[in-house]
């Protein structure tokens, strides 16, 4: 799967993520959808940058270093998760948390993503590793928080 895109319509306001590019444009209530661009950085009073810890077999997600609103006016929609092969997509509502939980094991119980910042590597006979290799470096893990007043963010681990 190539990374996702994101396209709102504006007249409706639909949302859709493309799964895979065949070439041709998407089209909602008779006019070109428009493509989210992600923000990564986050100059805003409210935050909105998704911050991601991990804890044991989870991915931990809160919107902003401090925690988004969640008023009826101003909130986050939902919260997804885009690995190579996967998007899981949390849906939020005013009130609610601006926090989702994800899996961060694949189908076959390896990790999604292992940090440069991970304390000790170990190989196979379980003694540490003075280096990594990523025998698959497209690896990736983005995590995607949308604000109904001020669209989508991203961060990539």
């Amino acid at each position: 799967m190539d990374r996702a895109l994101f396209y709102r319509c504006e007249r409706c306001g639909n949302i859709v993520a493309l799964l895979k590019s065949g070439g041709g444009t998407l089209n909602c209530c008779g006019q070109e959808m428009t493509k989210l661009v992600a923000n990564s950085t986050d100059a805003a009073q409210e935050k909105h940058v998704p911050v991601v810890t991990r804890e044991g077999e989870k991915l931990k997600v809160t919107v902003g270093s401090v925690a988004h609103p969640m008023t009826a006016e101003h909130y986050i929609e939902w919260i997804a998760l885009v690995t190579e092969n996967k998007i899981e997509v949390v849906h939020l509502k005013p009130g609610m948390e601006p926090k989702a939980e994800f899996t961060y094991l694949d189908e076959r119980g390896e990790e999604l993503y292992t940090g440069e910042n991970d304390e000790e590597v170990l190989n196979c006979e379980g003694q540490p590793c003075n280096f990594v290799l990523h025998e698959n470096p497209s690896k990736f893990v983005e995590v995607y928080a949308y604000c109904n007043l001020h669209g989508l963010w991203k961060t990539e681990l």
